[in-house]
């Protein structure tokens, strides 16, 4: 309504203007008169040319406005028929969604109630589980049970087996030592009847001579007393003559023990000068100087030999005949599977025992002596446990001798396999000491 009113003014204006110029040539006269008001008509026409520069302007604005009117008209229509779509692309969307919530509450329960099945499952499965465990450690107690009870049994039946063997090598030694015994009285009976009929010779020259037949038996029996083993016991090798007591007489090798020892035996033939055993053997070592001892003090007891594996430990053997002045042949076996010794003297069993040094090892490294009693690793030697005399076909095995192997040595039939050590291994001779080559005793005098 404004914009009409504003149109109607204008165009009286425009009016007004055009009929200004007919009157004033129509009033000449008065022009003159009328001249003020033609300028003041000519401001106006000025005035109106800006006022309607203006209203055009302002007329163009209005267009412009109206345009952007119909324009949000326009666009609020196209808004209006996207929200309808999009309301009911909403709509759709919802029913959609409530139909797939609907689907998947009626799928959630159902895995609600799968998932129940499985836990009960699952707790069954775990019950059943645990009875099987229990079962299984019941049984499983039960074999362990079986096991040490047939463990046991094995040992009882071990220890039996190992009690009968021991009663079989028994039997074999009385047996070996019986034949033995057999053999020496029946030696004894030739010899016997040798002497006998060696008698009966000196009796008959000496009634032919006209001599007394006491006489000439006492001189063939001092004869006999001279060289009572001159009978022919070979295979001995060499000797070792300790001529006196002294510190400076010893023997060393050239080599010891190359492994840890778990059985040993020492053969050798002997003879006593003095009137006590003396050293044979001293075995030291850097943690004891002490480890494998044969010897006899002059002090104290002089009829035993102490035999010492790992000292303080040690087993004393009865020397018996060993000291009359005569060759005789020793033999000592160890072995530490059951701490058995066995002590052999002329071939004939002594002394046994048990549970010497059991499960021990004498380690390798160390010093081997003959002769002297080492207090430390190669010396520190004492005069009274010299060992004054001869020893003859001396050896060390790191096993044990079977009874035949210690018979055979102690007749001269042969030396057995395997010596680790043997006089054939002397390093060095210290002091007077002699090494003779004798193949047999009555060789070695």
């Amino acid at each position: 309504a404004m914009n009409r009113r504003a149109s109607r003014r204008v165009f009286f204006l425009v009016v007004i203007f055009l009929l200004m110029p007919v009157t004033w040539t129509r009033r000449g006269a008065a022009a003159e008169k009328y001249k003020p008001l033609h300028q003041r008509l000519r401001r106006l026409n000025q005035q109106f040319k800006r006022f309607q520069q203006m209203a055009f302007t302002h007329l163009q604005s209005i267009a412009e406005k109206y345009n952007i009117s119909n324009y949000i008209d326009s666009r609020f229509q196209v808004l209006s028929r996207q929200f309808e779509r999009i309301s009911r692309e909403l709509c759709a969307f919802k029913e959609t969604t409530e139909q797939s919530l609907n689907s998947l509450k009626s799928w959630t329960k159902s895995l609600q109630k799968k998932t129940k099945r499985l836990d009960l499952s699952l707790a069954n499965l775990t019950r059943a589980l645990r009875e099987n465990n229990h079962l299984n450690l019941r049984q499983i107690q039960k074999q362990r049970a079986v096991l040490s009870d047939l463990s046991h049994k094995i040992q009882k039946q071990q220890s039996h087996i190992s009690s009968l063997e021991s009663f079989r090598n028994q039997v074999q030694h009385g047996m070996q030592d019986l034949q033995s015994s057999l053999k020496r009285h029946q030696a004894q009976i030739t010899k016997m009847e040798s002497q006998m009929h060696g008698l009966y010779k000196i009796i008959s020259a000496s009634k032919e001579g006209g001599l007394d037949p006491l006489s000439s038996i006492r001189k063939q029996q001092d004869l006999n007393q001279v060289m009572p083993y001159s009978i022919s016991f070979c295979n001995v090798g060499s000797m070792l003559l300790f001529p006196s007591a002294s510190t400076e007489n010893h023997v060393t090798f050239q080599r010891s023990f190359q492994t840890g020892v778990h059985e040993l035996s020492i053969c050798t033939w002997l003879k006593v000068d003095g009137k006590y055993l003396g050293t044979i053997l001293s075995y030291a070592t850097e943690n004891n100087d002490n480890m494998l001892v044969l010897y006899g003090r002059n002090s104290g007891i002089r009829g035993v030999m102490n035999f010492v594996i790992g000292d303080p430990a040690y087993r004393e053997l009865s020397l018996q005949n060993i000291l009359d002045g005569h060759w005789h042949h020793l033999c000592i076996i160890w072995s530490s599977i059951e701490g058995r010794f066995l002590y052999y003297l002329d071939g004939h069993l002594i002394s046994t025992g048990s549970k010497f040094q059991k499960g021990y090892e004498i380690p390798p490294g160390g010093s081997m002596i003959l002769g002297q009693e080492q207090d430390s690793i190669g010396g520190d030697f004492d005069e009274a446990e010299a060992f004054v005399g001869r020893l003859a076909g001396f050896a060390l095995w790191t096993r044990i001798l079977s009874p035949g192997e210690v018979s055979g040595l102690a007749s001269g039939k042969g030396v057995p396999r395997g010596a680790v050590l043997s006089l054939d291994d002397v390093d060095q001779m210290f002091g007077s000491v002699q090494h003779i080559t004798c193949e047999c005793l009555e060789h070695c005098m």
